[in-house]
């Protein structure tokens, strides 16, 4: 028996072309209900109906009844509409896309709320200094507004109008859904109330939000911090010797000539000796970039774990010592000696781009393929115990890796990181964003011959636009 849609002409099933109701009596199948063309309305006699999706429509049940007597597979057996079931699949969909958007915007918030901060530390600063001076001129008989105080007096009416910003007594919030609904709230003062007041001074200085004219009302215009003359905006903190006493950082010291500067450090490099943690305890939160120089010890990464604005991470652990997980917004991250846990965090990592990953030492994992799609190079040092591991984490990231470094051995050296059949192996990986690949070496000299034959049988397994070169001799590719 042949029972087919009157609009596509296909024969209806239990699947795809699965015959529904529609309100007026009319049946069609559930493809063409989803045809964006029909505008909830019959295609028959053009009556409208209110249902948005085919779930919401009932089927025909004696063509689907007809069509289950044809014996059809178990597979196309009519399926039980189960309304709760939907309802947690719904939500089980729904709430892992919203802790999804949540990794991603929470450490942007944070690291917003900090640049306010700075900001309205530095401008406080300029008004202050104005202030004084101001204070002196009048004392000294002088009282006319010289040209230097009127950037000053700006930046005080934008600090008063930011002010009245976040202790408003009312901030109303309105959010409006596609379909029309609207979510409202009316904020107090206190709680939830004040973060949504500090995330407007953000909106404020974006030219989002302004101030409506009301009789007592004076426009206050937004002020952009003033263009930077000097060093690199990104201030570099590199901890030297004179940093340490006896092996130990000097932290108070230190962080008073930070103070001094007023101006806090956003990259902290060769971070090494005893007491690093006490350092990231109060500088942590700033950060965006940490290097550190020799290993480090699990107190250390606890510190780094609570740190939010971290992008870029470079550290070398101890051996054979269990260390906490890593940060899970981190965009760069380097690390030498890496455990199982934290090789596991870099699954969850969606804004990763850049990784390198050595000397891991663990039990041989298993990575499935990357949902995030964002890793574009990746470094890997694995010894040839651990080759599945890291063809393993290869393949995860093969369909948006561009650049691949692989540490590898040529046949007449150390055998522990040699692959003779590399060049299959990654072309298994099904590469198909890769654009080069670097062999890495650890000697000051290659041998070329060997070089240059390892590299041509690489090169034969992968696609012809990949190109494969030596990281110590870079000879031309014959």
């Amino acid at each position: 028996m042949n029972l087919k849609c009157d609009i596509c002409f296909v024969n209806f099933d239990l699947d795809s072309h699965r015959p529904k109701c529609l309100p007026c009596g009319h049946t069609i199948c559930k493809e063409c209900v989803e045809k964006p063309d029909m505008g909830r309305k019959c295609p028959t006699c053009r009556k409208a109906f209110r249902q948005r999706r085919p779930e919401d429509l009932p089927d025909n049940v004696l063509v689907a009844q007809l069509l289950e007597n044809e014996d059809a597979p178990p597979c196309k057996k009519l399926k039980i509409e189960d309304p709760e079931l939907e309802q947690l699949q719904r939500g089980a969909d729904a709430g892992r896309k919203m802790v999804e958007m949540l990794r991603l915007v929470v450490p942007q918030a944070v690291e917003s709320l900090n640049r306010q901060l700075e900001s309205s530390v530095a401008q406080l600063s300029q008004v202050e200094e104005a202030l004084e001076r101001r204070v002196q001129r009048e004392a000294a008989g002088d009282v006319g507004t010289t040209s230097d105080a009127v950037e000053p007096l700006q930046l005080a009416r934008q600090l008063e109008a930011n002010h009245r910003l976040i202790t408003s007594a009312k901030c109303t919030v309105a959010a409006e859904e596609e379909g029309g609904s609207a979510w409202t709230a009316s904020v107090e003062p206190g709680g939830s109330g004040d973060i949504l007041r500090l995330l407007m001074l953000q909106l404020r200085a974006d030219g989002q939000l302004h101030l409506e004219n009301v009789d007592d009302a004076v426009t206050v215009p937004v002020i952009r911090a003033p263009t930077h003359v000097g060093p690199p905006l990104i201030e570099v903190l590199s901890i030297t010797d004179k940093h340490l006493d006896s092996r130990r950082l000097k932290v108070d010291d230190i962080l008073g000539a930070v103070q001094r500067l007023w101006t806090v450090p956003r990259s902290l490099r060769n971070l090494h000796g005893d007491g690093c943690e006490d350092l990231l305890r109060v500088m942590g939160p700033h950060l965006e970039e940490l290097e550190t120089s020799g290993e480090v010890q699990p107190s250390v990464m606890e510190e780094v774990l609570k740190m939010s604005g971290l992008r870029r991470l470079k550290v070398s652990y101890a051996k054979n010592v269990d260390f906490p997980d890593l940060p899970l917004h981190l965009e760069e991250l380097s690390v030498f000696y890496i455990t199982e846990n934290q090789l596991r965090c870099v699954e969850h990592m969606p804004r990763l781009r850049s990784l390198v990953v050595n000397n891991y030492l663990g039990p041989n994992l298993t990575f499935p393929p990357s949902k995030h799609n964002s890793l574009r190079w990746l470094g890997v040092c694995f010894n040839a115990e651990h080759k599945s591991s890291m063809l393993s984490l290869i393949r995860a990231h093969a369909s948006s890796v561009q650049e691949l470094r692989v540490y590898c051995t040529l046949p007449t050296e150390d055998k522990g990181f040699y692959f003779p059949d590399l060049g299959q192996e990654l072309a298994d990986c099904d590469l198909r964003a890769l654009r080069r690949l670097v062999l890495v070496r650890n000697k000051k000299t290659c041998q070329a011959a060997a070089c240059v034959v390892q590299r041509r049988d690489v090169r034969s397994c992968l696609l012809p636009s990949v190109d494969v070169v030596c990281g110590k001799c870079q000879t031309l590719q014959f």
